[in-house]
């Protein structure tokens, strides 16, 4: 009798399955390209929590819509969706090394309350009736 493989813990997995084969589609490869040019693009960025903006590293102080035209503006080929997707992950991600824990809290109390309030807002925009002008 021959021995048994053991199964790897995503072996089997519909939802792992179905990642695995979305990031292998076109759409998934392009969500992928939008997330390294986003990083890239904000590798040196700050961010100023209170006033909700991101501050480039040229100064430039945008908004998150603001942030995401501008990379798409130098990457049209990449969905906005994807763009602002990428930029709402950095945004909460974001903790600078030099913060104290205190700092960090802060931050990531205001930024939650950033990204929950522009993703409510973007939903609400969706979800107005669509007339024949708009």
């Amino acid at each position: 009798m021959g021995k048994q493989r053991a199964k790897h813990l995503l072996e089997e997995n519909p939802f792992a399955q179905g990642l695995f084969e979305w990031m292998d589609s076109p759409e998934g490869e392009l969500s992928n390209a939008a997330l390294d040019v986003v990083f890239d693009a904000l590798a040196k960025a700050d961010i100023d929590p209170r006033k909700r903006k991101i501050v480039w590293e040229d100064g430039q102080r945008l908004s998150i819509p603001e942030t995401v035209q501008r990379i798409h503006a130098s990457n049209p080929d990449l969905a906005p969706e994807f763009i602002e997707s990428h930029v709402l992950g950095w945004l909460e991600g974001f903790a600078p090394e030099s913060y104290s824990e205190r700092q960090l809290e802060e931050l990531d109390r205001l930024t939650d309350k950033w990204v929950d309030d522009h993703e409510r807002k973007s939903e609400a925009g969706r979800k107005q009736p669509r007339t024949r002008h708009s």
